[in-house]
């Protein structure tokens, strides 16, 4: 904001720099992306990558979709289906595409904890 207050002002980018303790091609590169409507703020840029270079394709993100749609079973038959047509994955990446499609089943309560619950019952019964 001060940036653009100064430029309006008159200042060179080489002044403004020093003042403020900028490279001036930090200026200047910021004096470029200031919108011509002059609302005193300058947008920020994401830092954000756009994408990974190890991700996935989408073509194999796709086929471990449809092999859970076609079979409806669990991400390791899924995984040895996808082994069995040749195709590349690690169990780890399906489990992962499965998991952000919302398409794994999530036990709320555990085998364990349903069989404590039972015991549990048993002795109030006082069987």
């Amino acid at each position: 904001m001060q940036v653009v207050k100064l430029l309006q002002a008159d200042w060179s980018t080489r002044q403004v720099a020093r003042y403020l303790g900028f490279n001036q091609s930090a200026i200047v590169r910021w004096s470029k992306r200031t919108p011509d409507d002059q609302y005193l703020t300058i947008p920020t840029k994401s830092s954000k990558p756009h994408n990974h270079p190890k991700a996935l394709k989408s073509e194999i993100i796709q086929t471990i979709i449809r092999q859970r749609l076609k079979h409806g079973r669990c991400a390791e038959v899924v995984y040895q289906e996808l082994l069995n047509q040749g195709v590349k994955v690690s169990l780890s990446s399906v489990k992962r595409t499965l998991d952000k499609r919302g398409l794994i089943k999530k036990e709320v309560l555990g085998k364990d904890i349903t069989k404590i619950l039972n015991v549990l019952d048993l002795k109030k019964l006082g069987i």
